[in-house]
């Protein structure tokens, strides 16, 4: 019996399940883009895969180190474009779907084979195994080998891999950044393997999400134990990509009765308890942890909790466009920024996160919901990605305490714009 004859090709993505401007952007880009997906995966498979490894084993010359990470770039815009035009243009086959996801598999294994000595074996080993079982599930008709979180979680773990293979001199790149990143990536193939399995059926799957966000906020307190505060930021960033889309998986799917209770649990982690946790530690010296800085951090962490409960309990009542008072991820951001721009400066630190606390129960305010207001408008998406991009590179590559002050001002501004407005609004009514 042939392996693939229980596959059945997929319907593409209704518009619900992603922005609407982005659905037809890439409806209009799938259609337009006059080549066979098949020659896409074969280029992948015998032009990139043995160019990319030979770049990556040559000698360090100045001109061939860095070469690898643009045509990993480029890379994974061939791996994006063959499934786009497969589904656009209704050319997708089961041999083509199957060979789609092998033409991936030598650049994995390469580079899991350049990391063992760096990173631990069975961790990598687990990553490898957990693909190759999601890969035979696909060919053996049980659900698709990809889905977009796995796939973006993916290539952001090789992208870490491959820079730390060539000694990328950043703060971000480091053992620890990867084996975490590792850990959630495998933790996330976990969940589409149950998926595909049926185990984890639809209504658990905002659960599983939470679930990603707060294995973030415990990888947020790991870095900041380390004192590795710009990786407790981005792990906090991380979580926050999955609290919105836990949200999304519960409105499109439904949710079981824990999910409301999950949610808030993930959240009062990874953005209240991590952040205080990074203040306690941040005030600590030679001498031991400090009573100010445990007040403060404690401060904070029941300000949070405090600020999900009164969410939670005004939720039926509340706009969903709108949250009152500012997010609590936002509270997070600011708190954890400040504690690395401002580590030397305790008093004004102490005053930052007072601010995060006042802004969070400011009840009165109204704030717009972000992640629907990116659902809602293809530009704003587009412009928040490039922008979140461009912090990332600059942080990565550039000058990091820049990229992190920069984070910190567009929290403040999204913090204090209604505040503005409304002064704006009296000041003009008195005039």
């Amino acid at each position: 019996m042939n392996i693939f004859s229980r596959w059945r090709p997929r319907q593409p993505s209704s518009s619900g399940s992603r922005p609407e401007g982005l659905s037809a952007f890439e409806q209009q880009l799938g259609r337009s883009l006059q080549v066979s997906p098949n020659v896409l995966s074969a280029i992948k498979l015998f032009v990139f895969a043995p160019l990319f490894l030979w770049l990556m084993l040559a000698p360090p010359a100045p001109w061939v180190r860095l070469l690898p990470i643009p045509l990993f770039l480029l890379f994974g815009l061939l791996d994006y474009l063959d499934g786009l035009i497969a589904r656009h243009q209704e050319r997708e086959t089961p041999f083509g779907r199957v060979y789609d996801r092998l033409a991936d598999y030598p650049v994995l294994f390469a580079l899991v084979w350049l990391s063992v000595d760096v990173l631990p074996a069975g961790l990598l080993s687990l990553k490898v195994g957990l693909d190759v079982v999601l890969l035979g599930l696909f060919a053996l008709g049980h659900g698709p080998a990809e889905n977009r979180l796995r796939t973006a979680v993916n290539f952001l773990t090789l992208l870490m891999l491959m820079l730390l293979m060539l000694d990328v001199n950043s703060r971000f790149i480091t053992g620890d950044s990867a084996r975490a990143l590792l850990i959630l990536n495998v933790f996330v193939t976990a969940l589409v393997i149950l998926r595909n399995l049926g185990v984890l059926r639809k209504r658990f799957i905002a659960d599983a999400l939470s679930a990603g966000n707060l294995l973030c906020g415990f990888g947020s307190m790991w870095m900041a134990w380390y004192g590795r505060l710009d990786l407790s930021l981005l792990f906090l960033l991380l979580g926050a990509v999955f609290d919105g889309l836990d949200g999304a998986a519960a409105r499109r799917f439904g949710s079981t009765r824990f999910g409301v209770l999950s949610d808030d649990i993930a959240d009062a982690v990874n953005y209240g308890i991590a952040p205080g946790v990074a203040i306690v530690l941040q005030f600590r010296s030679s001498a031991g942890i400090s009573v100010e800085g445990v007040a403060i951090g404690v401060a904070f962490i029941a300000f949070t909790i405090g600020r999900l409960v009164f969410f939670t309990l005004n939720k039926k009542s509340g706009d969903p466009e709108y949250f009152r008072g500012v997010p609590s991820t936002v509270g997070g951001i600011v708190v954890l920024s400040s504690a690395y721009l401002f580590r030397y400066q305790p008093a004004l630190l102490g005053f930052m996160v007072g601010m995060a606390c006042a802004l969070m129960v400011a009840f009165d305010s109204r704030y717009r919901h972000l992640g629907r207001l990116l659902a809602a408008h293809r530009l704003v998406l587009v412009l928040a990605v490039l922008g979140g991009l461009l912090l990332f590179l600059f942080g990565t590559f550039g000058e990091q305490p820049l990229a992190i002050a920069a984070i910190l001002v567009v929290a403040l501004v999204y913090g204090f714009l209604p505040t503005v407005l409304n002064f704006r609004e009296v000041w003009r009514a008195r005039r």
